[in-house]
């Protein structure tokens, strides 16, 4: 019913992928996308999603086995657009069920392989065979994916480190795109908060109460602040380490001189210890970004919203107070001529 992998030309559209766990509706695949030319991408539908909310009834040795790719072509991992994993860190876990993306991720599975399919390597038996992708909703952890890249027992040869280097490149740059889509959601929110930092008007004042008008001023404070932490975020992502002041441009001619064409270079772990860093210092940002979004939505718009819905109020309540039945037919103190 689907073709392997191999056997497929590059795609043009979604695709269809049906597995046996799921007869009742298929995932979807785009082979060799542009960013991603040796691998593919799987999106997982919304239907569902809602109907596992915990736990997906496949894995990933499941879309494996189905495109008849063996355990031993896989070279990386990202989960739902989170961090991208070397193939030795998801072994032990690849037969295990996916635990299904919450509200704030894409549900987008993206699989990096080898082009050239050699044979499998035994995995360390030091590794614990129980390592999982858990879907803890106590844990309080940010990324159910995290694995700690410094755990190895066994020491990393020079392609083990080129595969790190290249895998955690390749997750900072699609960071790095969701970072721009997050810049530009805190500018047009910083734009919002900056209107929303006014002075009642003229029925707003006469309508309200003094616990209403201190209430406003303490949203105006919490909407100046608000717009002080999305430009101190924007100017974070714009003259930071992400841009030409930074690091990533000397990452990048790294990456390309030396990585990307396969050619030696001195210290091998100090520059994977370089590029991991990076990483995570976009992870970093990501979260500080996103935590700034949520709080100017939250503490910001949302709030002046319902203080000010609840002043409206007030004053179509007053307009109708000084309504009075005349002849059938409500009409403003205000119009009515004294006799």
């Amino acid at each position: 019913m689907n073709p392997p992998y191999f056997s497929r030309q590059t795609s043009s559209q979604w695709e269809p992928l049906w597995l046996a766990q799921i007869p009742q509706m298929p995932l979807w695949i785009w082979c060799r996308p542009a960013a991603l030319a040796n691998g593919f991408q799987i999106v997982i539908p919304d239907t569902l999603i809602a109907a596992f909310p915990r736990t997906l009834p496949f894995s990933l040795a499941d879309i494996l086995g189905h495109l008849a790719l063996p355990s031993y072509a896989l070279k990386a991992v990202s989960f739902y657009a989170q961090n991208w994993y070397a193939a030795v860190h998801c072994l032990p876990a690849l037969g295990n069920p996916l635990p299904t993306p919450t509200a704030a991720m894409r549900a987008e599975i993206s699989v990096l392989i080898h082009v050239t399919v050699a044979p499998a390597l035994p995995y360390p038996p030091t590794a614990p065979a129980t390592v999982g992708f858990q879907h803890d909703d106590e844990s309080g952890a940010d990324d159910p994916f995290e694995m700690d890249l410094e755990s190895d027992t066994e020491p990393l040869t020079d392609s083990l480190m080129v595969q790190r280097i290249e895998a955690a490149w390749k997750s900072a740059l699609q960071i790095e795109r969701q970072l721009t889509g997050l810049r530009q959601k805190l500018s047009s929110i910083q734009t919002v908060l900056g209107k929303m930092d006014r002075e009642l008007t003229a029925d707003e004042r006469v309508a309200s109460d003094r616990e209403d008008r201190d209430e406003w001023n303490d949203v105006r404070r919490w909407l100046r602040d608000l717009q002080t932490k999305c430009h101190r975020e924007i100017k974070s992502f714009d003259v930071g380490m992400t841009s030409g002041a930074g690091v990533r441009n000397s990452l990048e001619q790294s990456f390309l001189n030396q990585i990307e064409q396969r050619k030696g270079t001195a210290d091998l772990a100090a520059m994977r210890r370089e590029f991991e860093k990076y990483r995570k210092d976009m992870v970093s940002l990501q979260r500080s970004m996103t935590a700034t979004l949520q709080s100017a939505s939250q503490n910001g718009t949302q709030r002046a919203q319902r203080v000010l819905g609840r002043i409206a109020g007030k004053i179509r309540e007053m307009r109708a107070r000084n309504r009075e039945p005349i002849a059938g037919t409500n009409m403003d103190r205000s119009c009515r001529r004294k006799k």
